[in-house]
Parts: structure tokens; sequence; C-alpha cells
């Protein structure tokens, strides 16, 4: 019953729904063809990988775009292409997107001996770069575009564009990630290099080894996990579960913490895609290729050890911004309602804005924007909360940014700092239009809902033999949350904050931490309480156990 429960929330009625959730297979996977412009994209490559022309990957700085860039990058090389180069962008240096000074630059250093100009191959950028795109071709590089951001109906002048969000595709879904859409144009280059001969039958790629960078980019990012998106990461997760061939990412692994045990959703987003992201946030996203694409252990380890003090000032920087912002927050919300909070500073980095906006939401819940200021511009990012779409609101305002981008649940962008009081005061009109006046009061932590409440204090120990086919857990689909009521045994208070406990019941029992709530403890040692939960699976020592994470604490009511 709670099984069937957490999948009528998310939707699914229809056995064929229920069977695609339950069991998202690659086979289930639209066909690439089905992309607009896959069929323009692919002969392209295939010409330049029969011409031995050069190829240049444009990816972004984000563990996204380099999982994608590292994706092409590698398949291409492994054609036995003997002129496959990759560059990406410095986030302080650049900024997001194409630049025609590096362009220029790597066209005359790629130029092919015969004169032929590069392909320039973007990954997870250049959907809105229509100067820099018409640059390229002036210097005489064919250009074929991968992105998943949105875009408008006016298009760069590009030779091919692989993105499910241009008008007019009729892809099934328009929520990949970048390196999804990288995957895509492997997946329809690969057909079309097998179907003219180009290897032995016998040693035709696999792509499902590419799966683990895919799952990687696709959580990073934080896009829907339904339909392909879900296929893709679950198959990725198994992957990473066989053993990547990558030395890199087993080095990452165990810089990370994650020996001994399956990968999960959660490793990727809260302690791998981290650490990717640190390199791009704050020194160079090379760092991050690099370790992607390294095929030496000993190399790989010294890449994911200078990654892991890159990731550790990341969280120092974060930290600082939070505290100093988290007070000017509760103040400004103190004076008045607001849909959406704004704050610039000098002080800041530009580069962690962004996860400090993400801490920031989840306890003022509304969106928010960060932006570091410097010579008279404002630079950084926005985040999004309780399923608004930030991009469609932002999108109103957009006259006085220089430069911006993004999705519905994350943005970034450029402007003038004269111009961020008239941002905000226009952008909380456009909000209004959109959520209503009293959408701007609340603050603090949501209740906590239920997906299923526990009859009897009894919770189904059989739910714990098929939860595994409810993962990956994620943006689109979050982890189910339980109720029950009852008495937890040996309540106490472990860190100062958190509550720990056990739950136990005929026939079995369970460990249970609440995170932030042990002044809860006296209560919950004399009283029964009513507990808002998700399942956890810890591993020690090669044993798995399952533990209750308590997402709410209430005195239970009597009825």
């Amino acid at each position: 019953m709670a099984l069937a429960a957490v999948l009528i929330r998310r939707g699914m009625r229809e056995p064929e729904q229920v069977s695609a959730f339950l069991s998202p297979s690659l086979a289930r996977l639209p066909p690439p063809e089905t992309m607009l412009g896959m069929a323009k994209a692919v002969d392209l490559l295939v010409e330049a990988i029969r011409q031995a022309r050069p190829i240049l990957v444009y990816g972004d700085y984000d563990a996204d775009g380099v999982t994608g860039a590292a994706l092409l990058t590698d398949f291409l090389r492994r054609t036995g292409h003997p002129a496959v180069h990759c560059f990406l962008p410095h986030r302080l240096n650049d900024g997001y997107g194409l630049h025609e000074h590096h362009l220029r630059a790597l066209g005359r250093e790629l130029q092919g001996q015969d004169g032929q100009a590069p392909l320039l191959l973007t990954v997870d950028c250049g959907i809105s770069d229509h100067s820099q795109v018409a640059a390229a071709k002036e210097l005489g590089f064919t250009v074929i575009i991968t992105d998943h951001h949105r875009c408008s109906p006016l298009l760069p002048d590009a030779d091919a564009i692989l993105n499910p969000c241009r008008p007019g595709c009729p892809f099934a879904e328009h929520d990949l990630a970048g390196v999804g859409v990288a995957f895509y144009l492997l997946m329809g280059l690969r057909r079309a290099l097998a179907e003219q001969g180009f290897w032995p039958a016998d040693r035709i790629p696999n792509l499902k080894e590419y799966l683990d960078l895919v799952a990687i980019g696709t959580l990073a990012d934080m896009v829907k996990l339904q339909g392909i998106n879900r296929i893709l990461v679950r198959a990725g997760l198994e992957v990473l579960g066989e053993r990547s061939r990558r030395p890199g990412l087993a080095a990452l692994a165990a810089t990370a913490g994650i020996v001994g045990r399956p990968w999960r959703a959660e490793d990727i987003a809260m302690l791998i895609a981290p650490r990717l992201n640190a390199a791009g946030r704050i020194a160079s996203p090379e760092i991050a290729l690099e370790l992607l694409l390294s095929d030496d252990p000993a190399e790989a380890a010294k890449l994911a050890d200078e990654l892991e003090a890159i990731n550790s000032q990341r969280k120092e920087l974060t930290e600082e911004i939070y505290q100093n912002v988290r007070q000017r927050a509760l103040a400004t919300l103190a004076n008045g309602p607001r849909h959406c909070l704004i704050f610039a500073d000098p002080t800041w980095h530009p580069g962690v804005v962004g996860i400090a906006a993400t801490r920031l939401i989840k306890e003022v819940q509304r969106p928010v924007i960060l932006l570091a200021l410097d010579k008279g511009l404002a630079r950084g990012s926005g985040r999004s909360a309780n399923g608004l779409d930030l991009f469609e609101a932002v999108k109103e305002c957009q006259d006085l940014l220089l430069e911006w981008g993004g999705h519905g649940a994350a943005l970034g962008l450029t402007i003038r700092a004269e111009n961020l009081a008239e941002f905000g005061n226009r952008l909380e009109a456009a909000l209004i239009r959109r959520l209503g006046e009293a959408a701007g009061t609340a603050v603090g932590r949501e209740a906590a809902v239920a997906d299923w409440s526990f009859a009897d204090q009894r919770i189904e120990a059989r739910l714990l033999e098929c939860y595994h086919r409810l993962e990956p857990f994620g943006a689109g689909n979050p982890e189910p949350v339980f109720r029950v009521r009852g008495q937890l045994s040996r309540p106490s208070v472990v860190g100062n904050r958190h509550l720990r406990f056990s739950w136990r019941q005929e026939g079995a029992a369970w460990g249970g931490i609440a995170f932030g709530l042990g002044s809860l403890s006296d209560q919950a040692a004399s009283e029964k309480m009513e507990m808002f939960f998700s399942f956890r699976r810890n591993f020690f020592r090669g044993e798995e156990k399952w533990q209750l994470q308590a997402i709410d604490l209430r005195p239970a009511v009597v009825l």
C-alpha cells in the first residue's frame, strides 16, 4: 500500500506509467533521430572524422558542461581521430558561453595542415551566443551547438543545433541536462559510423560505459529525474556500481569517502558534483576535465587531491557568504513581504554565490538571487523555490540584463550595479502577478507532508524490499516522506543540535536521526510523537542497514 501511495502522489495511475517508472530500461529511450537537427549534426561529425578535420569541443565550466565535454572528447578520441581538442572557459576571467577571442586564438592553433578550419562542437552552451557563432563562422568554423538551456525563436546561425527546448523540436522531453544532449549526439554518431562499417562488428563501442558521466552531469544540474533522465541516471549508477573504467572517478570516490558500497544519487549530488564544480567556481575547470579524461591512476589521484583542497576552500567561502546574507535576509523579511530576495556585495566570490543561494532557500522558502559586485557590475546566480519558474519571471526584466541564461530552477546573470534597484522592483512585480500578494509572506521551513501514513504505529518492513525501485531520488522525484505516531526509544542529543533515537516495533527496530531537532529530546522521551521521516541506507564494513531520518517531529495529537 505504501509503495502504491507514493506512485499515485507522483501522478502514476496507469499500469504503463508504473512499469516505466519502476523499470527504467535503456530500451525505453526514444531514438536520437527524433531530436531536431540530429541528422545534420551527425553528418557533419562523420565528415569531420572521415577527413581527420580538427574538432574543437567547447564546454562549460560547471559539472554538467565538464562531464559533457569529457564524454564527447573521450568518444571522439577513441574513434582514432588525431585532432580532438577540448576547451573550457574560465568562470571569473571569461564568464559563461562562447568567447570570440578564444575562438580566434584556437582557430589559428588548430588549423589543419591542409588549411581546413576546425569543426566547433559546443556542450551545454551556445544557444544564446548569436554574435559569437557568427564570428566563428567568419573564422571558417563549422558550428554544431549542443545545449539544453531555454532559447528564443531566433537561433544562432549554426550549421546544426541540438537542443530539445528549441521551437519545433519533436523530442519526447525538454528537460535533458547538457550532458544528456551530448550523449544523444553520441547515440546518433555511433549508429551512423556503425552503419558505414567504421568499426569491425565486434568492436563497436558500447555507449553504456559513458553513462557514468551522464549520471553525474544530470544529477549535478538538478534537472527532473523523470522519463529519459531517470533512465539515464539509473543506468549510470549501475555503471558506477560496477566500477567505472575511469581512474579519475575511482580517485574522486576515494577522496569523497565512497568506498565499499554502491554509488547513490545523493553521493553524486552531495559529494561528487560539488568537487567537480569547485574547480570551475574558484579555480580552473581544466582540473576537473583532466581528472575525468585521465587514464593514469597516479595522475588521477593527484588531481583528485587537488580538487579536494579546492573544494575545502569553496566550503569556507560559501559559509562566509551564507552567514552574511542570512542575517540580511531575515532582517529584510521582518520588514515586510518579499517574493524574491536579491542581495549584492563586493566581498563575495562570484563562483560560490549560487551555492549560498541554494542554502538560503531552504530557510526562506522563496527564490534567491545573490550577486558579486565588481567595477560597477553585479554578476551571480539565482535559484528558485517551490517549483516556481524563475526563468520566465526574470525574462520580463531581461532588458536590464547584460547577460543571462539558464532554466526554471537556476540561472546566471550580469547586470549593471546602477540597475539593481529597478531590477528588484520589476522582478517583485512580475512575481506578484504570477503568485499573488500572499505568496511573499510565508517564511521558514515548510510543514512536512506525508506520502503515506503507517497505521497502528507499525512500519511495513516489506516496503524496504522494493524501496530501491523508487530510486534514484532528486529533482522531480523527491524521497518519499512517511508518517508514523508512537514513542521514540532512547532519544539523545548528538553534536548539540541533532536528535538520535531508535524506533522499535515487534519483529523490527531501526536507528534514527533528526538533524537540527535536538531541542525535542526531553519531549520525545516523555511523550508520544508524530514523526515524518524518510528511509536511509547506511553501509558499514560492507553491511547494509536501514535508518530513519526524521524530517519533522511534533507531539502526537490525542484523538
